[in-house]
């Protein structure tokens, strides 16, 4: 078998994070085991010399199945990312439950489950890199996204537990907080909104709109350049327990270590008031 680190990405479909990790592993000489639900949507990872597995992170069939062959070709792996992301869009009081449990069930149990199937036998092996992606609102719920950033809070959460709780077996938790990051993801969030007809945000609409694709402004960072650090800093021998990086990532450190009550009004303003604006405007100019 080769000695050449073997890591296993989910997620890694077109367009994505977990694609360009999976590139950039592959340029560090990795062995790399790329993951999605369905094959070809990670079409062009093989140019890389990536190797590609289904896998469905809410099926636990499905993880037993992909894990067991990893290991079968593999005989260990190295590194597991857990970078399989499921968002959703709107109000806490419009959540859409089934779209809740969805975002819920991929972002924290899936991310349990294949800490549960890999952590394990990295525990037995005496070594290996977890590493949970979260988002800067792990840190730092914003409106809109609620159920999103409860997911993300807890996978934060989750992480700190299963660091302290593996390191005496030699494996090494951590989380990667990314920022603004150019992605698809702000696409798959657009079909997470949930705003019902009675709700009573239909005034919010534009900003809950806006709120979906926030992440993929003109100056988020490019995925390419996020991917590349993130791989950089896993690959060191003694990787950070939080690694945070991307567009935006400063001023959510800040609001982090703010007192509460001055988030809440910033935050407010930024994704409340500041997008009323232009409807106002809108307004005014079809009077």
């Amino acid at each position: 078998m080769s000695d050449k680190p073997v890591v296993v990405v989910t997620g890694c479909s077109q367009g994505g994070i977990g694609f360009n990790l999976c590139q950039q592993f592959a340029a560090k000489g990795c062995r790399v085991f790329a993951t999605a639900r369905r094959v070809n949507a990670m079409d062009g990872l093989e140019a890389f010399g990536c190797e590609k597995v289904s896998l469905d992170v809410t099926d636990e069939v499905s993880i037993e199945k992909a894990v067991a062959e990893i290991y079968e070709k593999a005989g260990h792996v190295d590194i597991l990312v857990n970078n399989a992301g499921a968002h959703a869009i709107g109000a806490m009081l419009d959540t859409d439950m089934a779209s809740a449990r969805h975002c819920l069930e991929v972002n924290v149990f899936g991310t349990l489950a294949m800490c549960k199937a890999v952590g394990r036998r990295m525990a037995e092996r005496g070594s290996g890199k977890i590493v949970n992606i979260g988002s800067v609102v792990g840190y730092v719920s914003t409106p809109w996204a609620g159920i999103y950033c409860l997911s993300k809070a807890a996978i934060h959460s989750m992480t700190d537990t299963l660091r302290m709780e593996l390191k005496p077996f030699g494996v090494h938790v951590m989380i990667v907080a990314p920022g603004s990051i150019k992605s698809n993801f702000g696409d798959a969030a657009i079909a997470t909104i949930s705003l019902p007809i009675d709700s009573l945000y239909k005034q919010y609409k534009a900003v809950i709109n806006g709120r979906a694709n926030a992440s993929q402004g003109p100056r988020a960072t490019p995925t390419e350049v996020f991917a590349k650090q993130v791989v950089q800093t896993v690959l060191k021998s003694s990787p950070p327990r939080y690694f945070t990086f991307g567009h935006l990532t400063p001023l959510f450190l800040i609001f982090f270590y703010l007192p509460r009550w001055i988030t809440d009004r910033l935050l407010s303003a930024i994704m409340v008031k500041a997008v009323k604006a232009p409807e106002s405007e809108a307004g005014k100019k079809n009077e």
